[in-house]
């Protein structure tokens, strides 16, 4: 006899976004991202506070705001990377370049950016248990770049502003050979002025590191005379905060970050962080992920790499008025449109 497999499959999962054009109005999919991502649809269902004469909840729960969150992680690769900072740190931007597409990231700090927000289908092989999210957008990244050099990981936590279930996703595929952004392709640069910039390469120094920038989302909503109001109104733009870590060997280099971090006064030190792919979108036009900010050292921690003893220097980044943005991302890859298929 033939025994069918037991339904909900995890590697039958798969997460894929489209970009809306129109608030609380979702769209179909149009990429898979080669990204696990694991959501959380909170209703908020609550027990009123009250006597009611019994030792035990007497009276139905009521609703409040959801909460629609989801974290994506994985691998990162260089054509789904400006997903991620179109998300996080600025909409509406769009690429330059013939055929090797360049995405710039320079957001304001003086004003709030406008958002792209994207709708998502997430779920496995059960038809009747798929989601669609809308209204999307991250609100914090992290990447880390390992210690192996293999390729960087990113961490992206979404949030969306209205859920609907069950939802059959769009029949898509994913790219099967990915262009990723390695740690041994990427260099780390630190100098003392913005003119200098991109300059000071950190030879045999940076083991890995890591950085995450939060949004600090606040999170809109509004009583409007329906059920409506448990769905997120709009966002708006908090503190956005950089803070990067960085496990060095005790080189030259290294020793003098550490007596800029222990310094009397505050050392501004002016941080790039350049991975340069060893493969080319086209001629020679390499894939690329450039992350530039400034930045003091706030904290230094002890650590090892094998037999040899290293620092953690963590950095926390601040608006300098002599670079053009507080945050400078610059991703080159092949794609043309947000979430082209």
């Amino acid at each position: 006899m033939t025994v069918q497999p037991a339904p909900g499959n995890v590697r039958f999962r798969a997460f894929q976004l489209g970009l809306q054009t129109t608030w609380g109005t979702p769209v179909n999919a149009t990429r898979r991202v080669p990204w696990r991502f694991n959501p959380s649809t909170d209703p908020k269902w609550t027990f009123p506070d009250v006597d009611t004469g019994t030792l035990d909840a007497a009276i139905a729960p009521y609703r409040m705001a959801s909460d629609i969150t989801g974290q994506a992680t994985g691998p990162l690769a260089a054509n789904d990377a400006h997903i991620l900072w179109q998300l996080l740190l600025k909409g509406g931007v769009t690429p330059t370049g013939a055929v090797a597409k360049s995405w710039l990231y320079q957001p304001a700090s003086t004003s709030a950016d406008a958002y792209d927000i994207v709708a998502g289908e997430w779920g496995d092989e059960v038809t009747g248990d798929q989601f669609r999210f809308y209204d999307g957008i991250i609100d914090q990244l992290q990447l880390t770049f390992p210690q192996d050099l293999g390729p960087i990981q990113a961490q992206a936590d979404f949030r969306f502003g209205t859920v609907t279930y069950p939802h059959t996703r769009q029949a898509l595929s994913v790219d099967t050979n990915p262009e990723w952004l390695y740690g041994a392709d990427t260099a780390l640069y630190i100098d003392d002025n913005a003119g200098s910039m991109g300059i000071t390469r950190m030879v045999d120094t940076m083991h890995d590191a890591s950085l995450t920038v939060s949004s600090n989302t606040d999170v809109k909503r509004f009583s409007n005379g329906s059920n409506a109001n448990f769905n997120v109104a709009g966002y708006g733009r908090g503190e956005r905060t950089l803070e990067s870590t960085f496990n060095l060997a005790k080189t030259p280099a290294a020793l003098q970050e550490f007596a800029d971090w222990l310094n009397a006064n505050p050392v501004e030190r002016f941080v790039v962080l350049d991975t340069t792919s060893r493969q080319f979108v086209t001629g020679s036009t390499p894939y690329q992920q450039k992350i530039k900010f400034a930045g003091f050292w706030f904290t230094r921690s002890e650590n090892a790499v094998g037999s040899n003893t290293t620092a953690q220097l963590v950095c926390r980044h601040v608006v300098d008025p002599a670079l053009t943005a507080p945050i400078d991302v610059l991703v080159v890859n092949a794609m043309s449109t947000l979430l082209a298929p």
